[in-house]
């Protein structure tokens, strides 16, 4: 899985170098100097580039927003990034002191992040596989939190995923859960892909074609918004190309039912 954070580094980077940029990561650029990995593994070309930088962007964009109205509601928040990799989020968002920000990732990921972000005193690295036993139940509970699992659970078996949101959902007692969605043939495609790109990791997670389903996954929790990736704003700001492909798209339900967009789940009172 930790092929995938220099992924969307790489897409982070790209979006920085365009005339418009979207997110406009001001971290990406230093970080991707500063690891030492070949960008060439990733086998891209100018169409993948292109797909994988404006999803990478738009997405964070709407991830961000709902996590600066969350903290804005909850000044004490605990907030979760689940499969963080080498996102800056905590650092261009700047949480205030009586947020507590828990960036969760594998061992070797986090020593990496470490080593290229600085310290900050309500951020808090936690070294451990997302379906390890204990991590989670150590962290503050009595507390709102937001987590967020932006693209980690195509990565995850579906018992393992739904059995780390039940943990979720019963150590804290209110917040929010957002979630990348992806259909059943998106799930294919990111299988194919997987292979395509040269090895890297492979979805193993099938995906689902209606996000109420995670509302059967953990009765828990319940749908509150949906944001398709062809309906952003931000598509205004992209390629003609890109702009006519999210607007056929639209017209075409078994192509628009592929994109399950970014979603927001409210548990508790």
């Amino acid at each position: 899985m930790e092929e995938t954070a220099f992924i969307t580094l790489h897409a982070r980077v790209l979006d920085t170098q365009t005339a418009e940029p979207i997110l406009d990561d001001p971290y990406a650029t230093q970080v991707a100097y500063s690891v030492d990995y070949d960008f060439h593994r990733l086998k891209s070309n100018a169409t993948l580039d292109l797909w994988e930088r404006l999803n990478v962007a738009i997405r964070a964009v709407q991830f961000d927003e709902w996590i600066l109205a969350f903290i804005a509601q909850n000044p004490d928040a605990v907030v979760l990034d689940l499969g963080c990799g080498l996102d800056s989020r905590p650092y261009r968002l700047g949480p205030p002191p009586g947020v507590d920000w828990f960036d969760v990732d594998f061992p070797a990921m986090i020593a990496l992040r470490q080593s290229v972000y600085r310290a900050v005193s309500n951020i808090h690295p936690v070294a451990t596989a997302l379906e390890a036993d204990g991590w989670l139940e150590r962290l503050p509970a009595g507390r709102p939190v937001i987590a967020v699992a932006d693209g980690v659970h195509p990565f995850m078996t579906r018992s393992t995923f739904t059995h780390l949101l039940r943990r979720l959902t019963t150590h804290f007692q209110i917040g929010e859960l957002l979630l990348l969605g992806f259909s059943r043939l998106s799930g294919r495609k990111m299988a194919l892909a997987s292979r395509v790109t040269g090895g890297l990791p492979v979805v193993i997670n099938e995906g689902f074609d209606d996000p109420h389903e995670v509302e059967l996954w953990n009765p828990d929790l319940r749908l509150v918004e949906r944001r398709r990736l062809i309906d952003a704003p931000e598509v205004e700001k992209t390629p003609q190309r890109f702009r006519w492909q999210c607007k056929v798209m639209r017209w075409i339900p078994p192509l628009s039912d592929m994109d399950k967009g970014m979603l927001r789940y409210r548990f508790g009172p």
